[in-house]
């Protein structure tokens, strides 16, 4: 199963009537804008607008036009993060397998612009929970989480329930070298 693919079986947020790009084109833009250093919204959209011709006739926009930053804005905030997370998932899996004594490197980062109330003891931002094939050089799979919510060693917890690795060695920032992790890691 490729990416497209899996892609598509993300759900779709948007009402049918007066959509004009599907979500398949929309995520595959945001990826290729991402792999190619623009992570903004505006940066994402100057993407577009310089690469307008081959991505219209590639993904054939019945207006001929490609998303403004408002489009892509509102798409990346209302889009499901759990459905890319789970296709990405999907592809990672059937296209990436993990051997015996791999290492996997596992590190928590927050995202910029997603703080709120900043100076009150509420502040709450939005973070990302990653695991990355050392050898490979590849995303295995990831978890966001809001501070306020929960934090990264849940998110780390969370992960490693998800995935049930066995025979790998993890590699971790300091905040995880706690007793119950050390135990939980031990009956892996």
């Amino acid at each position: 199963m490729n990416l497209i693919e899996c892609l598509q079986e993300v759900s779709d947020y948007r009402r049918k009537q007066g959509q004009r790009y599907s979500i398949e084109a929309m995520l595959l833009i945001i990826i290729m804008a991402i792999l190619r250093g623009h992570y903004a919204y505006r940066e994402i959209a100057r993407f577009c607008k310089l690469n307008e011709s081959v991505l219209v006739s590639k993904f054939g926009f019945k207006n001929g036009r490609v998303p403004s930053h408002v489009t892509i804005s509102a798409f990346i905030r209302n889009t499901d993060f759990a459905g890319i997370q789970a296709a990405f998932h999907k592809w990672a899996c059937n296209s990436v397998s993990i051997e015996e004594g791999e290492w996997i490197a596992i590190d928590g980062k927050s995202i910029k612009s997603t703080v709120s109330e900043f100076s009150t003891e509420y502040q709450n931002f939005v973070s990302l929970v990653t695991l990355f094939l050392t050898k490979k050089e590849q995303v295995l799979c990831s978890e966001k989480f809001e501070s306020n919510t929960t934090n990264e060693i849940n998110a780390v917890y969370s992960l490693l329930e998800f995935l049930d690795l066995r025979d790998v060695v993890f590699t971790l920032d300091a905040l995880h070298c706690q007793k119950n992790f050390k135990s939980y890691c031990r009956r892996r």
